[in-house]
């Protein structure tokens, strides 16, 4: 699966994942960083192998598969399997800066929650984002680096 890069243009699609029309009745469509982050949040709500035309599989796979922790037990082993699978998807996406990531993750009444923090290379913006294994639910929320 080809990864959308940082000056990619694609469909604008809802919170529901349905295309968002334009004033024209056309598809709206989103570039930049926030094609990007479109890409991103739809990848972390989407399982490995759920996608039927790819056959891609491992961290090259398109999907977080948070939902394959859901029943797991809160040990350091599952926390750090969380936190490996997490960072491998976000590696694929090189304008990412991956010493600037950071991962907390919290267990609570049988639910992971992974709070990720990620900048873009050569940028001091931070983009927050949280998984769960309880309902893949993502939101992406821009800090800028004035705003800390």
């Amino acid at each position: 699966m080809t990864i959308v890069g940082e000056n990619n243009t694609d469909i604008m699609l809802d919170e529901n994942g349905q295309p968002v029309p334009d004033s024209n009745g056309d598809f709206a469509t989103v570039s930049g960083d926030g094609c990007w982050e479109q890409d991103l949040r739809l990848e972390a709500a989407t399982e490995e192998g759920e996608l039927f035309y790819e056959d891609i599989s491992g961290d090259g796979a398109y999907g977080f598969g948070m939902l394959d922790f859901a029943h797991a037990e809160n040990d350091g082993f599952t926390q750090d399997e969380i936190m490996q699978r997490v960072r491998c998807k976000l590696e694929k996406r090189a304008y990412l800066d991956m010493a600037k990531t950071s991962q907390v993750i919290t267990f609570l009444e049988g639910t992971f929650f992974d709070k990720i923090q990620i900048s873009k290379n050569d940028s001091n913006d931070e983009y927050n984002m949280e998984l769960s294994t309880e309902e893949v639910e993502v939101e992406m929320k821009e800090v800028e680096a004035d705003d800390k």
